[in-house]
């Protein structure tokens, strides 16, 4: 985590009491891979397509761990855009990234090349992590 929190260049410190209860959150639930994962999805597709999520519509936005990670890209360095708790709700975690309506379905292709478990709910495609789902939706511009 020291050198993902170094390579973002954020002033979270490295012992910052709410990285350390997420870091701990994350670890208690068992939500590491599904973590490591998402990662995998959203830099994956943004490595080999240059396809990016919505920025604003992440539901992990606020959190440090995602964005130490690449998940998100809104610091949460502030009280503004801090978001405590995410990871001590109810399992498996509902986690939503949205991508523009011209490319989500190329990210789901992506996805679904390489890892099991995904579906859909209600017509939006999810993938089924362990402890986590993740479900992709579209935004029309």
């Amino acid at each position: 985590m020291e050198y993902a929190r170094q390579q973002r260049g954020t002033f979270i410190a490295a012992d910052a009491p709410e990285l350390r209860v997420e870091v701990d959150a994350i670890c208690q639930n068992g939500l590491v891979d599904a973590m490591l994962a998402l990662r995998d999805i959203v830099d994956g597709v943004r490595r080999e397509f240059g396809i990016v999520p919505e920025n604003e519509r992440c539901s992990l936005n606020g959190a440090i761990v995602p964005y130490l990670l690449g998940i998100t890209t809104v610091c949460p360095d502030s009280a503004d855009t801090y978001v405590p708790g995410l990871f001590l709700g109810e399992y498996p975690l509902q986690v939503v990234v949205a991508y523009d309506n011209e490319v989500r379905n190329q990210v789901v292709d992506w996805a679904k090349a390489r890892f099991a478990g995904m579906t859909t709910r209600l017509g939006q495609p999810i993938l089924k992590l362990p402890k986590m789902v993740v479900e992709f939706k579209r935004i029309l511009k």
